[in-house]
This record gives C-alpha cells, sequence and structure tokens, in this order.
C-alpha cells in the first residue's frame, strides 16, 4: 500500500534517530574496549618496566657486593644492602602484575627462587669477606656459581619480557582495530544518518510543497463549492456536538429567515425557527443518526420571523472519532417551498384529473355498453328479414328457374349470395358481441379434446380445400372458456385454409410449448404470409388485406380472436414473411 508523505517522513526519523541509538551504543562498546585494551597495554608496560626495575636492581646489590669484596670498605654494603630491601617488594609487585596471567605468575615464582639464591650467593661472600678475607670471598666468586644464578635470572626476565612484549603487541594490534572499526562504523552510521536527513529534508519539503499546493486545492474547491452552493440556492452547515455550535453559510441563515453575517449559530437558534409540529420528528431523526452514525436525511417546515412557511430538504453526514462516535455533523439543505408549492398545486390537479376521467370512463363505458346492446341488437333484428330475403330469392330459383332469363338468375343468385354473407358477417357480429358482453367462466381445458372438436366443426372447410393438418399429441391443459376457445382455434385453422395462392394444398401444423408458467400453441401454415408492418392491424375488427373477390371473409375472425384470448387473460400474436407463410400462436395459462 502506498504510504503518505506525512508517513515517509515519520519512518525516516525513526530510521535515523534508530541508527543515531545503535551508532551511540556501538561507538559506546567499542569506546569501552578500547579503553580496556588501553589499560591492557599500560598494564604490559609496568610489567615490563618492573621486570627491567628488578633486574637493575639486583645489578646494584651485585655491584656493591663486588665493590665490597675488592676494597672492604662498607660503603659498598649500604648499595647492597638498599637493593637486597627493594627487591623484595619488586618481587610483590610482579606478582600483583601477573595475578590475572598463571603462566606468569609460575615464572615469577621460579625468578623469586632464583633470586633468593643469588641473595644467598652474595651475602655468603659478603660474609667470607668480613670474617676469612679476600681470598676466601674470592674463591667463592672464582666457581662461577654466582654467575650461573645470574645468568639464569636474567634468562627468564628476559623469557617474561618477550611473553609481556608479545601481550603488548597484540593488545596493541586490537586497540588499533578497534580503533578503525570504531571510525569506520562511526563514519558509515554518519554518513547514513546524513544522508537519512537529507532524504527526510527533501520529503519535508515535498511535503511541504504539496501541503501548500493542497490548500491551494481546497481553497479553490471551497471556493467552487460556495459558488455551487449559492447558484443552487443551497446552504450548508458544520454542526460541533460536544460545544453545541453550529458554523452557517450565507445562505443558510437566508433559508431560516436569519440576517447573514453571524459566524456562529447555536442549535437552539436552529430550532426555534422549525415549525413546531415537525421539530420533535426531525429531532427524533438527529438523535437516531447520531445513535447510529448514519446519515440523516429530512424534509421539515420553517416559520421565519413574519410567520411566512418555508420548506427545507436536509441532508447530512457525521464525522466520528477513534471510537467511532459521532463528534460533528456536516450537511447542506436547500429550500424547497416551491417545489412543495408545485407538487400540492398538482396533486391537486391530478385528483380533479382523475376525477373527470373516472367520469368520462363511465360515460364510455355507459356509451360502449349501449352501442354493443344496439349493434348486437341491430344484428339480431336484421337477421329475420335478411333469412325472408335470401328464402324468396332461393324460391324465386327453384320455382321460376323457367320463367327468368339469364339476367334474371344472376340478380337472384347474387342476392342469395349477398345474403349468405351478410349472414356471416351477423354471425360473427354476434359472436364478437357475445365476447364483450358475456361473463367466462374459465376452468381447466385439454386442448387435445378441444382440437378433436374443432375439426369436427371444420371437416367440410378441410374436404373442400383437401387441407392436410398435422397435430403434434398429446397437448396440454390451459385455463380458459371451451366454446371461445374452439372458435378462436377453428378461426386460426379456417384462416390457415383459406389464405393460399390458387393451386397450393394448405399444409397446417399444430403443436404447443411450455413457456414457464404458460403453453403457447402455434398454428403454422404455407400460406401467402404476412408483411411484419400489417401483423398488429390484421387483430383489430374489419381490418382486411385483400379484396373480397380474392379471399371472402367478414374480417372479424382474428378481432374474435383477439377478443377471447383477451378475456381468457392471455395474448396472441403472428410471426410471418410475405410469401413464407404464417405460425400465428396464442398463449394461455398452463393448467396442470
Amino acid at each position: 500500500m502506498k504510504r503518505s508523505l506525512a508517513q515517509q517522513i515519520t519512518i525516516g526519523l525513526g530510521l535515523a534517530l534508530a541508527l543515531l541509538v545503535a551508532n551511540t551504543v556501538v561507538s559506546y562498546r567499542n569506546t569501552l574496549k578500547l579503553i580496556e585494551n588501553q589499560r591492557s597495554v599500560t598494564h604490559t608496560q609496568k610489567v615490563l618496566t618492573q621486570l627491567e626495575a628488578t633486574l637493575s636492581t639486583l645489578k646494584d646489590a651485585e655491584t656493591g657486593q663486588r665493590g665490597y669484596l675488592i676494597t672492604g670498605e662498607e660503603r659498598y654494603l649500604q648499595p647492597y644492602g638498599s637493593a637486597v630491601s627493594k627487591i623484595y617488594r619488586q618481587i610483590n609487585s610482579l606478582k600483583q602484575l601477573t595475578a590475572d596471567n598463571p603462566s606468569q605468575q609460575q615464572r615469577v615464582s621460579a625468578l623469586e627462587s632464583a633470586i633468593a639464591l643469588k641473595l644467598t650467593e652474595l651475602a655468603q661472600t659478603v660474609k667470607l669477606r668480613q670474617e676469612q678475607g679476600f681470598d676466601a670471598a674470592l674463591q667463592v666468586v672464582k666457581s662461577d656459581r654466582g654467575k650461573q644464578v645470574m645468568d639464569n635470572i636474567r634468562a627468564s626476565i628476559a623469557e617474561m619480557e618477550n611473553i609481556e612484549n608479545q601481550l603488548l603487541q597484540q593488545r596493541t594490534k586490537e586497540s588499533q582495530a578497534k580503533l578503525q572499526e570504531t571510525l569506520l562504523t562511526f563514519s558509515i552510521a554518519t554518513a547514513i544518518n546524513l544522508a537519512l536527513l537529507a532524504l527526510v529534508y527533501f520529503l519535508f519539503r515535498l511535503n511541504h510543497r504539496q501541503s501548500k499546493q493542497e490548500e491551494e486545492r481546497l481553497r479553490q474547491n471551497n471556493a467552487r463549492l460556495t459558488l455551487a452552493l449559492d447558484a443552487g440556492k443551497m446552504g450548508s452547515w458544520d454542526w460541533n456536538l460536544a460545544t453545541n455550535e453550529v458554523l452557517w453559510t450565507a445562505y443558510h441563515e437566508i433559508i431560516f429567515g436569519y440576517e447573514p453575517g453571524k459566524p456562529n449559530r447555536s442549535y437552539k437558534e436552529w430550532a426555534d425557527r422549525v415549525h413546531p409540529e415537525d421539530l420533535p420528528q426531525v429531532e427524533a431523526l438527529v438523535q437516531a443518526s447520531i445513535k447510529d452514525a448514519q446519515d440523516f436525511h429530512a424534509e421539515y417546515r420553517v416559520v421565519w420571523a413574519d410567520n411566512s412557511l418555508h420548506w427545507v430538504t436536509a441532508f447530512a453526514r457525521f464525522q466520528c472519532n477513534a471510537e467511532n462516535r459521532p463528534i460533528r455533523m456536516v450537511g447542506m439543505l436547500n429550500d424547497i417551498t416551491e417545489r412543495k408549492q408545485a407538487e400540492a398545486k398538482i396533486i391537486q390537479l391530478n385528483e380533479t384529473l382523475e376525477q373527470r376521467v373516472l367520469e368520462r370512463t363511465a360515460q364510455l363505458e355507459e356509451a360502449n355498453e349501449e352501442l354493443q346492446a344496439f349493434a348486437y341488437s341491430v344484428s339480431h333484428d336484421l337477421r329475420a328479414p335478411l333469412r325472408a330475403m335470401q328464402g324468396f330469392a332461393e324460391a324465386l330459383l327453384e320455382d321460376y328457374e323457367d320463367i327468368l332469363d339469364e339476367l334474371g338468375k344472376e340478380y337472384a343468385t347474387r342476392i342469395v349470395t349477398s345474403a349468405q354473407r351478410l349472414e356471416n358477417l351477423i354471425q360473427d357480429l354476434l359472436a364478437y358481441s357475445r365476447l364483450s358482453r358475456s361473463d367466462l367462466q374459465l376452468k381447466v381445458i385439454d386442448l387435445t379434446s378441444i382440437m378433436s372438436e374443432v375439426m369436427t366443426q371444420i371437416e367440410a372447410d378441410l374436404k373442400q380445400t383437401k387441407a392436410q393438418v398435422n397435430i403434434q399429441s398429446p397437448l396440454p391443459q390451459v385455463i380458459g372458456h371451451r366454446p371461445t376457445l374452439v372458435q378462436i382455434i377453428a378461426n386460426l385453422l379456417t384462416n390457415a385454409m383459406k389464405f393460399v395462392d390458387n393451386g397450393v394444398q394448405p399444409q397446417i401444423k399444430v403443436w404447443a410449448e411450455m413457456r414457464g408458467e404458460c403453453v403457447r400453441l402455434w398454428v403454422e401454415d404455407n400460406g401467402i404470409g404476412i408483411s411484419p408492418e400489417h401483423q398488429k392491424r390484421i387483430f383489430r375488427v374489419f381490418e382486411r388485406l385483400h379484396g373480397m373477390e380474392t379471399y371472402p371473409g367478414t374480417g372479424i375472425g382474428l378481432a374474435i380472436v383477439r377478443k377471447g384470448i383477451d378475456r381468457m387473460r392471455g395474448s396472441q400474436g403472428v410471426e410471418s414473411q410475405l410469401g413464407q407463410g404464417s405460425r400465428f400462436w396464442i398463449e394461455l395459462t398452463r393448467g396442470d
């Protein structure tokens, strides 16, 4: 995750401080080690100095002894005596200095024994010189026993000095190495610290520059927001929940009917302007929003000092502390008085319009019922004179065939044909009217039995047109009205047999498919087809695409299909292209 500059600066300062502490600790430890090594070097130098002093003291004792032996003068015994008393203090000092080195301690003990032997030899010669004279003491000196002891002492001291010199050289090298290590560590750490401080300084400058840019952007955004709020006639506020102080923008004060200019407002000044009937509900919404730390939204009324009523809509969000408790509310509001007035007017207009629509609908329903009753009555009453006219014309052709000439027969035949067409039209009109007026009782119907009844009903037409009907059984059950459904399917099959090109044998296919909670029944033919732009109008009353001479009919058959399907709460349609046959379908609720 990308860190902010402030985080990077904090990390950089932390690393620099940690490195400084580590450098200080390492330098302190190295300094202690240097001091310890320096103490060891000083200690070794003290041992070497003490060894040299011991050898020198022993030489002084030997020099005093020889002077006395040669001269016999007592003054030579003074340096001898001083050296003898001093050398034992030096031996004790060597023991203390080499207390941390067991091997050197052993050598000091051996040196002490050799020195004691030498001092014994010196004391013996001095005594012989005092008691027996020069010759007796000379004999002891000539025996070289003292020289051998002195050589051993020199060798022991040389060996100890050699060991101490090795220690001195080793400790000096360690001190130099530790000093170099300290300097190198300090230099590297200092360089890294300087680099980190330089980086932190760079980040600080960058953060400072970005802060300035952010402040400028924030200032511009605030200016834009203020401009947008003023342009939209909206106000905003910032409510401090701890102090109960509210900072309002100028337009907020205008919306509440206050004179703008006061820097801070109180919660009470807001509550004083809220309509008394709305205040409890709005305060409850505020408290609920504070409790759940959810957004606040409300529409309420505001009463100005002049008692004028205004509507406002308010939206706000809460800012929470680390414990997710709201500490301030920041929101905006808008004066919606004009909108509320318009809504009230629209509601009033809608109520008026709805009342007028109800009245007009009732009038139209009454007129429609009267028209249907009139159409039904006219159609029903026309059947009697129509049948009389048709009967007289047929009787004229049968009884007076020999008397009528060809023109008279043609006129009489036209009367019979026209009467039959009018009879068919009246039957279709009555059927359509019955569908509109009848109360259809819907029940479960088996489409297979429906198809059997339809096939029996149109048997004569099938023989006349030599149509082939392929029914894919078994067909499912649907919810519908049996007589209406029989008439609908019969109309579809009759049209399929009728609308074919001359000389073409009608081929009809009937099948069903499940579509969710519905059943779609298809009637497919090989007829002349229907252009897409005419596929909706063919289901209207008296809509014909062809002349009576080409394809006779009343123009009501498909209207009966649409009306019947509507009454059974279904749907219908067609899929077709001109010259490629048609696929009519009806869709009803499944009956299983």
